[in-house]
């Protein structure tokens, strides 16, 4: 049987991990369409020619993965912050979230959103690029 410290501990851990891999996977699957992008390859270039849009669609959603990694961060920080300082104003050692707060709620909204978008623009690189060695794009 597992302690809560120990499950809040493996939480902490795994979500560490799921961030390090969005942000990962996003720097990477734009750093993909970048390098197709301006790469003087013929493959490359035949890719970009035939699956531009789908190139820009992926790298936009790339972007935005990064964004909503940072704007959850900011947002964590935030809520700290705003706990901290409360504590320090009333002279308190221990202090409580606001669960119900936006911010707060942000968070996961955040956590979760840059998840879906990295696997929509991932799944949709792939299945172009499926199409495109098949032949059928």
């Amino acid at each position: 049987m597992a302690s809560e410290a120990e499950i809040l501990a493996r939480k902490k851990d795994m979500s560490d991990k799921i961030s390090t891999q969005v942000r990962t996977l996003g720097v990477g699957i734009l750093a993909l369409t970048w390098g197709l992008a301006v790469s003087d390859s013929a493959i490359a270039k035949e890719i970009t020619v035939r699956l531009r849009m789908p190139l820009l669609w992926v790298g936009t959603l790339a972007i935005g993965v990064i964004l909503l990694d940072f704007l959850q961060y900011v947002c964590s920080y935030e809520v700290a912050r705003r706990l901290i300082n409360y504590m320090e104003a009333n002279k308190l050692t221990d202090g409580e979230y606001d669960y119900s707060s936006v911010l707060y709620r942000l968070q996961s909204v955040l956590f979760y959103g840059k998840q879906i978008l990295l696997a929509a623009g991932a799944f949709y690189l792939i299945y172009e690029l499926i199409r495109f060695i098949l032949g059928l794009g």
